[in-house]
This record gives C-alpha cells, structure tokens and sequence, in this order.
C-alpha cells in the first residue's frame, strides 16, 4: 500500500497513471516497482477478479476525461483508485489471516486430524547427528508423517520419503463429504537449493471406509504446478463422493528429484456429517 501511494503521489505525468497501476497490481512490469500485489498477497480467482474490476473501472474513467479535461480530474481518480486498492487488500489480508485459503481443514493435527499409517512408503532418514558426543552421534533426527497435517510449512519441515511415490492414511477430525484438498509445497524463492524439484507433481486422493481399507474411493486425480502458487486448492473431481472419516493421499510422481519426495501440509475440506 504504502509502495503503490508513493508511487502515485510522485506522478507528474496523468498519462502514465494507468500504466502504472496496472504495473503494481497485475504484475506486468518489467522495471523496479517489486513485486505485484498479487504476488505478494494472497492469489486467490477472487481477488484477481476485484483488480481485474478496478482496472476496468479506471480504464472507463479515463476514457470519460481525455486529453487536458484528464489533469483536472487525476486527483479524484488518485484518491479513488487509493480507496478501492486498500478496500482490496484489506480483503486479501483476512483471507491471509484465515489460514490463507479461508477453508476448514478437517484433517489438521490441532483439530483432531491425525495420521493412521503409510503403507509401505519408506521415511528418508537424515544424515545430519541432532545430537553428538565426542563428535560420535547419538541421535538423529527422523521426520515423521505428521508434518503433514500440521501448520508449520517452513524449509525442511516436511515429511521427506524415499522415491517418487508415497503413501499416507489420514483420518479426520470428523465424518465429512470431502469437497476440496490443498497441497502445499514451500516456494522455490525461498528454496535453500533454489529448487522444488522434490515436490509432488501428480497425486491423487481416495476416500475410505475405514483405516484397513486396501482400496478406497477415488475422489480425484491432480497435478500440483510448481511454476504456480505454493498453496493450490482442488476441487473433489467425483460429485457422487459419500461420506468419509478417512482419506488416503497417493504421491504418484515429483518434479525430478531422483531420490527423494518431500511432501509438506495437505487439507481436506468438505461438508461435516449431521
């Protein structure tokens, strides 16, 4: 906010008022504004629609005020684009706030959510000692499964498993009708390797009757972009999905990585069971 206001308030020249706004909002500037708002808030189709709005509002005000007639009016239209700029990221800034996609997840650890068991998926062990004597190890630190239904999604907070392919039986807090998933994966800006090449790339999910189901209800197959948003929500491709208690995420490829997967936070929202 503060970046865009300077901005505008340092314009001399109206003509390129629009140009500028479009810059800091949709990101198509090649120059030295930064990132886009988009970027560094919350992408959600929501409020790409309300920047797509306001663009196309201030594209419609400009065109009732062209050539000299625009210099009298460019300090309404500062003002007016400054009002619905806030209004949009204070929007953006709730959205945040609510876990970043304003959806429950019913398969959070703190909510009830917990990890049943992955199959035959085999946990990467760490190399690195947590705890030494006399330079001897005596401890080292194993990952467990749970990262993924926990929060905290920082660099190497995640549940690392051999290969390219993973397993894990999730059973949530409460009977629901799963409705969407969404992975996440940590961005490649804050990548220590500068890559996400350990991320998944096609995955799908299975609804379950019970924990010892073998074979469960295909609920959807996806792939997760890395060139996209670190957090991409799914919707639940089998509309006739009936109520589950658990669900089972199958990893069934990454973006390269020859060695190992590493799986960071994935929700389950859906519709609770009366």
């Amino acid at each position: 906010m503060q970046a865009l206001e300077n901005k505008i308030k340092s314009m001399t020249d109206d003509t390129a008022l629009l140009p500028l706004v479009h810059k800091l909002l949709f990101g198509s500037s090649q120059d030295s504004t930064g990132e886009p708002l988009t970027a560094q808030l919350v992408k959600r189709k929501e409020l790409e629609a309300l920047l797509a709005a306001l663009e196309k509002k201030v594209l419609s005000d400009a065109s009732l005020y062209p050539g000299p007639a625009m210099e009298t009016h460019s300090a309404a239209v500062r003002a007016g684009i400054m009002k619905e700029v806030k209004s949009i990221v204070e929007q953006a800034l709730k959205l945040y706030s609510a876990d970043r996609v304003g959806l429950v997840d019913h398969a959070l650890e703190s909510a009830g959510g917990s990890v049943i068991h992955t199959r035959c998926t085999e946990t990467l062990e760490t190399k690195t000692a947590l705890l030494s004597l006399f330079g001897f190890p005596l401890w080292y630190q194993s990952r467990s499964p749970r990262a993924v239904i926990q929060p905290e999604v920082h660099p190497g907070n995640c549940w690392p498993f051999k290969g390219s392919q993973g397993f894990v039986v999730i059973e949530l807090a409460v009977r629901i009708r799963p409705t969407a998933f969404t992975l996440e994966h940590i961005p490649r800006s804050i990548s220590p390797i500068g890559s996400i090449s350990s991320a998944p790339q096609d995955f799908s999910v299975y609804g379950l009757d019970d924990e010892n189901q073998a074979e469960g209800v295909l609920l959807g197959q996806y792939t997760y972009n890395e060139e996209g948003d670190s957090i991409q929500t799914f919707e639940v491709q089998n509309k006739d999905a009936a109520v589950y208690k658990f669900t089972e995420l199958r990893v069934n490829s990454n973006w390269g990585h020859p060695e190992y997967t590493c799986l960071y936070r994935f929700r389950v929202h859906g519709e609770p069971a009366m």
